[in-house]
């Protein structure tokens, strides 16, 4: 991989964790995952950039979860529509081995949760966590060293937004 690849796909995903760590400071559900889609698009671009298809591909099914999810479309077959898409083509366009496993993995994780407590925000960023410890692990073998950095920047602040809500909660 070109070193101006490893550059522009580290910039777009410096730019996506932005998106995500604001994120976690919005007080809704619906806030969290509009602020997360826009990241999607930002994180689709930097795994394809370098060549973390897997990664792309989630990317998308994501922006669709996330979309079906703020415009509160339920529908079961719909929501295992979007998992198995995911699933199915995480698996086709893996080209990373069993690394590039984990975006499935993180996505299947996150678009359950997404679906079952959408309107949890507590839920959501809990879920939200367990894939970002996921994607630093492929993202470290992408390449994508912003990625893994910015990834724990993110992981702290949506803890200690949630252990500060938490202690509020319990004052």
């Amino acid at each position: 991989m070109n070193t101006s690849s490893i550059i522009i796909g580290n910039l777009c995903s410096l730019l996506g964790m932005a998106c995500d760590s604001f994120s976690a400071s919005r007080k809704t559900a619906r806030a969290v995952l509009v602020w997360q889609s826009i990241g999607q698009v930002i994180y689709g671009l930097s795994s394809f950039v370098l060549k973390g298809y897997s990664g792309a591909v989630q990317s998308v099914v994501s922006l669709l979860r996330n979309t079906v999810a703020i415009a509160n479309i339920k529908s079961r077959v719909l929501e295992w529509l979007l998992i198995g898409l995911g699933v199915v083509f995480g698996l086709y366009f893996n080209n990373r081995g069993i690394v590039g496993l984990l975006p499935v993995i993180a996505n299947s994780e996150y678009s359950i949760a997404i679906f079952r407590f959408k309107d949890n925000e507590r839920a959501l960023k809990i879920s939200f966590l367990v894939c970002i410890v996921l994607f630093s692990i492929f993202n470290a073998y992408i390449m994508n060293y912003v990625g893994v950095v910015t990834n724990g920047v993110v992981f702290v602040s949506t803890a200690a937004f949630l252990l500060k809500k938490d202690k509020k909660q319990d004052d």
